[in-house]
């Protein structure tokens, strides 16, 4: 028995779940693993031969996924990464650039529409605030609101039975992103904040505590950021804002 390894583009559980039965009933293939923490979403695949490799790759290609037929010393995992734990690969500042970048981004626009209005309102700009993250993060999830939609349904409650609501989740959020940047109905804008935020939250911790090993879809599919508490972090800031702006 041989071991092929490719690198591919599969990027959470969904995409595994598509190429599980094909692999699964493909003769010669007697078991596979795939490694999604790998930059690389590494696939290996025990074979009777290793000239069967061509039949597995054409069966991702026919899935819709992409692959490099790896030799053995590039599949071998990388020494700069050999001993580094999950944990804080998951949680480095490379990881989660795409999304400091976006908070920077709608921290500057925040405090530039602030200051047009000539004195700081810190409601005016909490809700600045919101607008434009919600606006941001709605932009990169309508570049591919399908890609987001298979992702999202991995690990959110509602999403993963209700296909719709995936599909309208980055519309509900460009809906909230300018209630809050326009001013209009701040307190219905809140109160939706909560609780969209808030069941979304459930699904978080939960994935979190489970550590599994799937794609956070904050950003969409186009940057693939591991699940991890900064997630939590993230829907349970925007939940205290929108209380906040309950009660005061």
């Amino acid at each position: 028995m041989m071991e092929a390894v490719f690198s591919t583009d599969l990027r959470c559980q969904k995409c595994l779940r598509t190429i599980g039965p094909v692999l699964d009933a493909e003769v010669g293939v007697r078991d596979w693993e795939a490694d999604l923490d790998d930059p690389r979403k590494l696939l290996r695949v025990q074979l009777d031969a290793l000239d069967q490799a061509p039949q597995v790759q054409e069966l991702l290609t026919e899935a819709g996924y992409s692959s490099t037929l790896l030799s053995e010393s590039e599949s071998a995992e990388p020494k700069s990464i050999e001993h580094q734990s999950p944990v804080a690969s998951g949680v480095s500042l490379a990881t989660y650039k795409p999304l400091l970048l976006v908070v920077a981004y709608v921290l500057g626009a925040t405090l530039l529409a602030e200051s047009i209005h000539g004195e700081f309102d810190w409601r005016r700009a909490m809700s600045y605030f919101m607008g434009f993250f919600f606006l941001g993060f709605a932009f990169f999830k309508l570049l591919g609101v399908t890609a987001f939609a298979d992702a999202f349904s991995t690990y959110d409650i509602i999403a993963k039975r209700s296909r719709g609501y995936a599909l309208a989740y980055p519309y509900i959020e460009l809906a909230l992103g300018l209630l809050f940047v326009t001013r209009t109905s701040p307190v219905l804008a809140s109160a939706l904040t909560a609780v969209v935020m808030g069941v979304g939250l459930v699904g978080v911790v939960a994935a979190v505590r489970k550590k599994q090993a799937i794609q956070c879809a904050c950003l969409g599919t186009v940057f693939n950021l591991p699940m991890t508490v900064v997630t939590i972090v993230e829907n349970s800031t925007m939940i205290a804002m929108a209380v906040v702006m309950l009660v005061l």
